[in-house]
């Protein structure tokens, strides 16, 4: 859907609240929230009457858990991953050696690509400024900072700064369903046992019989299970063993994240040989990129859909990007130099022009020409070579004499 805006809230640069728009992504999250609401409703009409242990299962676990769950749910939909602003600039620690990279992307003028000096820029985002660590999501058309994946479940983007409030949804959610598990499996257990009206002598005090007045018809010894069988019990089951496996298989994956401190798309790129060696390192070991705080061991806000904070000093670092409110709302433009070569455009990755020439500006817009193939700069580099030998060589005949 790309970038959206309703009443100041959606993804795009000018929007005061985040909110991801995206049709499928709001029937989804509808979806997650809608099943939490049923299966409290029917696991508390359905599961716990006449059953101490399962009232204190239900009030003591499945609810905070259930109540968590919608919390991290939506911190996770409403929090910003991550989003680089507009008119964010680099580091000055980085503003050398990124102004001074080499940097592949498309042509859209001309078509295929080209390679250029200079920052990396987003032309999905109005060429704003594109930390390293960040990627283009589609969905929210934005660039995240460590952005994992956009998830429809959550209606968002996973970056960043919602990270942690995706995992606690999907811990918190797997946790409902154990206890639901017991749940029914404590039902099932108690209505097991039956009894017969004759064998009861009609004590209708412990016992509970059907509409059947049979005396071999076989009735439940304990009160509470004559809705055993209902479709709303088997709703409920069905829901919770799809959920407890699908979550349990998200927290093996995401286990990953956490140790690593790395998103998955960099985990993927690393394994794939896509990335330079420490690309998307983590900037530092001495807290956790998920969960913030101030050391890297496990801690009680780890547990808690309350907003990620970083050490201060480690903040910019961490977002690979400078910015404040005082920053103009336009992509951040390079301090010019003429003096650098410039490493050209190129027409399907050939090279179209047979010199290398420095930037210039025309109208406000960097003209780039050059080399883009490695054999056309190596006979560049040889031919000028040749030059400069024969201009030496000129030069220590005159200073000698023996020019003639």
């Amino acid at each position: 859907m790309g970038r959206s805006n309703v009443c100041n809230t959606g993804t795009d640069f000018e929007s005061k609240r985040w909110l991801s728009l995206d049709p499928c992504g709001l029937l989804c999250i509808s979806l997650s929230i809608s099943i939490h609401i049923f299966a409290i409703i029917a696991a508390g009409l359905t599961l716990i009457s006449h059953h101490t242990l399962a009232q204190v299962l239900y009030f003591g676990l499945y609810v905070p858990f259930a109540i968590l769950a919608l919390s991290s749910l939506f911190m996770a939909a409403t929090t910003n991953p991550g989003a680089v602003p507009m008119g964010a600039r680099p580091l000055p620690a980085n503003m050398a050696s990124e102004s001074d990279s080499i940097v592949t992307e498309r042509d859209p003028a001309r078509g295929g690509l080209r390679r250029r000096r200079g920052i990396r820029r987003c032309r999905k985002c109005n060429d704003n400024y594109k930390p390293a660590r960040s990627h283009h999501d589609s969905v929210t058309g934005r660039c995240i900072v460590k952005m994992d994946h956009f998830c429809p479940w959550v209606c968002n983007a996973v970056g960043i700064m919602n990270h942690k409030f995706f995992i606690l949804f999907i811990l918190y959610t797997f946790l409902t369903a154990i206890v639901s598990l017991a749940l029914l499996f404590i039902r099932v257990i108690r209505c097991g046992f039956y009894i017969t009206k004759a064998e009861s002598g009609h004590d209708n005090s412990t016992q509970q019989y059907t509409n059947d007045d049979s005396l071999d018809h076989h009735n439940y010894k304990y009160l509470g299970c004559d809705n055993i069988s209902s479709p709303m019990v088997g709703g409920l089951a069905i829901v919770t063993v799809l959920f407890f496996f699908f979550t349990c298989c998200m927290l093996l994956e995401q286990g990953e994240a956490v140790d690593t401190n790395m998103s998955k798309i960099a985990r993927m790129k690393t394994r794939a040989g896509l990335a330079e060696n420490g690309e998307y390192a983590p900037v530092a070991t001495e807290f956790n990129e998920v969960f913030g705080g101030e050391y890297p061991t496990m801690s009680w806000h780890w547990f808690l859909p309350l907003p990620v904070r970083f050490p201060e000093w480690a903040r910019d670092n961490i977002m690979g990007y400078e910015w404040d409110l005082t920053f103009p709302s336009t992509p951040y433009q390079e301090p010019a130099d003429t003096d650098g070569d410039t490493v050209g455009s190129a027409m399907s990755g050939r090279a179209s022009e047979k010199e290398i020439v420095a930037p210039m500006t025309v109208g406000g817009s960097d003209v780039e020409s050059g080399f883009d193939g490695p054999l056309e700069q190596e006979q560049h580099a040889v031919e000028t070579g040749s030059a400069s030998t024969k201009s030496d060589s000129l030069v220590n005949r005159r200073s000698t004499g023996s020019f003639t």
